[in-house]
C-alpha cells in the first residue's frame, strides 16, 4: 500500500508548530534584538539595557571628540562633522514656519 498524502493544511500546522517551539526556545534567553534595546520618543531616546545605553554614549562621545578634533580625516568623523555644523545652521536659523504662515495669511483668496 503507498504511503498517505499529507494535505497541504496539515504541513502548514506541523510546520506552525515547529515554529512555535523555536520561538519559545528563543524567547527564554535574554537576548534582545536591537528595537528591544532603546525606543525613540519625542523627548530622546529612552534605552531598556543600561549597557547598551553606555556603549551607544561612549560610541557617540568619542564621534564627536574624533569630529571635533582638527586633524581628524575619517570618513565617519568627516560624516560627523557635517551633521555637526548642519545643526548649528539650523540652530541659527530662525523659524522658517512662522513666516511660511504668515505668508499665507496674507495671500488674498480668491473668491
Amino acid at each position: 500500500m503507498a504511503p498517505r498524502r499529507r494535505s497541504r493544511s496539515e504541513g502548514a500546522t506541523n510546520a506552525a508548530k515547529e515554529l512555535q517551539e523555536a520561538l519559545n526556545k528563543a524567547s527564554s534567553l535574554s537576548r534582545f534584538s536591537m528595537t528591544e534595546l532603546y525606543v525613540r520618543t519625542s523627548d530622546g531616546v529612552v534605552f531598556q539595557d543600561e549597557n547598551f545605553q553606555r556603549e551607544t554614549v561612549a560610541k557617540a562621545e568619542r564621534l564627536v571628540e574624533t569630529a571635533l578634533s582638527p586633524e581628524s580625516s575619517e570618513r565617519n568623523a568627516l560624516i560627523a562633522k557635517k551633521a555637526l555644523k548642519y545643526r548649528e545652521m539650523r540652530s541659527r536659523r530662525p523659524n522658517v514656519l512662522t513666516s511660511m504662515a504668515l505668508r499665507t495669511q496674507s495671500c488674498p483668496v480668491p473668491r
